[in-house]
């Protein structure tokens, strides 16, 4: 078994090949055998999270492996990491909060999860940190994860949704998979448009060429689907309402590089243009925020709707682009 480093979120992937003697295994109980640590109904979770890809392929928890595959399992750093996480005393900025969960806005540069050798100073902490203090008893089965059902990328802020047990956890991540929860990004992309409104229907899986990337991939992909909408028009680039149907990995960040209008300030998906836009307008990191998410409450049935200003940089940043243009 052979582990890598990933990139900007602090993932781990560990990398699996199947022998001869476990051909013709499901998938979860193969993986199982080989990280005895967690159970297989937490291994069904990653691969319906599309952490887990053979070959380069999303698979279903009932693919049987052959020999030879290459089990790819992404976020494999969460494995061996819970006893090592502690509660800190960090700023949190929570937009909601009731008896059941909370909504925090994330600054960009904090990641949401610990990850192996990465134990401190995620939002994870943070959350444990405010749950001692209120003493609220969860009950999660898995600690990394503290309540947490989505996730945004370590240089994205915005929205993110923190239960505070572990059924309405299971709920919210219900309302998640079933494409419940309506999510608006606010974007600033690379170029402008002809239309004011457009959707982008591109399949995402993992790059063939770099693993630790995400690729539109017209054949292993996952469906992903991303409308949009201009909100603000400059001479080289647009500041838009972002509001992705399906949850892949990256996915604002892979198709709009892919239509080549890439996120200002991307390191990973962006181009030469679009990073010196990020540099001409003071901006250290990616210009995408989670701006809104509007839901029925799980456990009230009532409307939720939270939005969330931007943050300071870049407001700091549209003010610099509004001046030159």
């Amino acid at each position: 078994m052979q582990q890598k480093k990933l990139n900007d979120e602090d993932d781990q992937t560990i990398t699996l090949i199947v022998d001869k003697e476990a051909s013709g295994k499901r998938i979860d109980t193969f993986i199982t055998s080989k990280i005895p640590q967690k159970s297989r109904s937490y291994i069904q979770k990653l691969i319906e999270a599309d952490s887990v890809t053979v070959d380069g392929k999303n698979i279903g928890k009932n693919y049987r492996v052959s020999a030879e595959d290459r089990v790819y399992i992404k976020n494999a750093g969460q494995f061996e990491i819970s006893p090592h996480i502690k509660p800190e005393a960090l700023r949190l900025k929570i937009r909601y909060e009731d008896n059941y969960f909370l909504i925090i806005s994330k600054e960009p540069g904090i990641s949401v999860h610990p990850s192996q050798g990465h134990y401190n100073n995620t939002l994870v902490n943070a959350i444990l940190y405010y749950y001692k203090n209120k003493n609220i008893e969860g009950g999660f089965s898995d600690v990394a994860r503290t309540g947490i059902v989505h996730r945004l990328d370590k240089y994205t802020s915005g929205l993110i949704i923190a239960a505070k047990n572990d059924q309405v956890q299971r709920k919210l991540s219900d309302l998640f998979k079933d494409r419940k929860i309506r999510k608006v990004y606010a974007a600033l992309v690379l170029g402008t448009f002809h239309e004011k409104r457009g959707k982008i229907v591109l399949p995402i899986g993992r790059s063939r060429l770099d693993r630790t990337k995400m690729a539109v991939s017209v054949d292993m992909g996952r469906e992903a689907v991303t409308e949009f909408e201009v909100v603000e028009e400059f001479d080289n680039c647009t500041l838009l309402d972002v509001f992705p149907k399906t949850g892949r990995t990256h996915q604002i960040r892979v198709h709009f590089s892919y239509i080549n209008h890439p996120v200002i300030g991307d390191s990973r998906y962006g181009s030469k243009e679009s990073l010196q836009i990020a540099r001409d307008i003071s901006l250290s990191r990616q210009f995408l925020h989670a701006k809104k998410l509007l839901f029925t409450h799980p456990v009230l049935n009532v409307k939720v709707e939270i939005e969330d200003s931007l943050s300071e940089d870049l407001q700091n940043s549209l003010k610099i682009l509004r001046e030159k243009f």
